[in-house]
C-alpha cells in the first residue's frame, strides 16, 4: 500500500480510541490531528443497583467500545456463560474479548438498524436482554425492542461531553488551511467540531472533504451541509484515506 505522502487527517475522535487511529494514520505516512470532538466520562455507577442477577439474563447487547470498557470496569458480578452476547460491531466484539468475554453475534455492518436485522432479536417476547450504552445514545435499539416485546433494561455506563474548546489549534488549522480531510465516527462529534470552531469558520469545515463510518452519518454530514463525503466502515478507514489520497495525487 502507497504512503498517505503527508495526508492531513482531523481526527476527531474520543482521545483513547483516536491515538490509535492516529498512530495508524502517522505509521501509514499521514498526518493525524488530534482533536478530540468528545470527551467520555463513566455515569455513576447507581445502576449497578438495578442490575439483575445475571443468570436469569437471556441477551447482553453493548453498542460501543465504550459501553464495554465502562460496564466492566464497574461490574462485580462474574458473567455467566448463559448470556447471549451481541455486540454492535466488530471494534466492539474485539474490546468484550479483552475482557474474557465470548462473544456471540456481531452484524456485518456496525449499526443499530443492522443489528436489529440479527435473526436472534425478532423473536424476544419476555427474553431479558440488558442494554449498554450510552446517556443520550440513540433510541432505535430499545425503541424496537421493547415493541417486539422483550423486557429490556437500559444501564447507560458512560456520557459524552464537549470538550474544552482549544481557540489556539483551531484558529491554527483554519487560518494555515491545514487539514485535507475530516474523520468523524460519530453524529455528536460531527455536530461538537462546528461549536467547536466557532460560527466564522462553518463555510472552511464544510468546504473540506469528509470520511464518515455509515450512511446514516453520511445523510447527517449532508444535512449540515458537508460538500465532499466519503463512506467507509471503522476496519477499512486506512484504505479508503488512501484511496482518496490517490485521487488527489491524480488531480481527481
Amino acid at each position: 500500500m502507497s504512503s498517505l505522502n503527508g495526508l492531513r487527517v482531523l481526527n476527531t475522535r474520543p482521545l483513547e480510541q483516536g491515538k490509535i487511529l492516529s498512530q495508524m494514520i502517522n505509521a501509514a505516512g499521514g498526518v493525524a490531528i488530534e482533536c478530540p470532538a468528545l470527551t467520555i466520562k463513566p455515569t455513576p455507577k447507581d445502576w449497578l443497583r438495578s442490575l439483575p442477577q445475571l443468570n436469569t439474563v437471556e441477551k447482553a447487547i453493548f453498542v460501543s467500545t465504550n459501553a464495554v470498557k465502562y460496564c466492566f470496569s464497574a461490574l462485580a458480578q462474574k458473567w455467566p456463560t448463559t448470556i447471549q452476547v451481541i455486540a454492535v460491531g466488530q471494534a466492539t466484539a474485539n474490546a468484550l474479548r479483552n475482557y474474557g468475554i465470548q462473544v456471540d453475534l456481531s452484524p456485518e455492518i456496525a449499526d443499530s438498524e443492522h443489528l436489529l436485522e440479527l435473526q436472534t432479536l425478532q423473536q424476544v417476547k419476555n427474553e431479558t436482554i440488558l442494554l449498554f450504552k450510552g446517556e443520550k445514545g440513540r433510541p432505535l435499539i430499545e425503541e424496537t425492542l421493547s415493541t417486539r416485546g422483550a423486557n429490556l433494561l437500559i444501564f447507560q455506563v458512560y456520557k459524552q461531553l464537549l470538550p474544552q474548546a482549544n481557540s489556539e489549534l483551531f484558529h491554527s488549522l483554519w487560518r494555515n488551511q491545514a487539514v485535507d480531510i475530516i474523520l468523524f465516527t460519530s453524529q455528536q462529534a460531527m455536530h461538537n467540531i462546528f461549536l467547536l470552531f466557532g460560527e466564522g469558520r462553518h463555510a472552511w469545515l464544510r468546504s473540506l472533504p469528509c470520511i464518515v463510518i455509515s450512511e446514516r452519518l453520511a445523510k447527517e454530514a449532508a444535512l449540515l451541509g458537508m460538500q465532499t463525503i466519503i463512506v467507509s466502515t471503522l476496519e477499512t478507514l486506512l484504505n479508503a484515506l488512501h484511496e482518496f489520497n490517490q485521487g488527489l495525487s491524480h488531480g481527481q
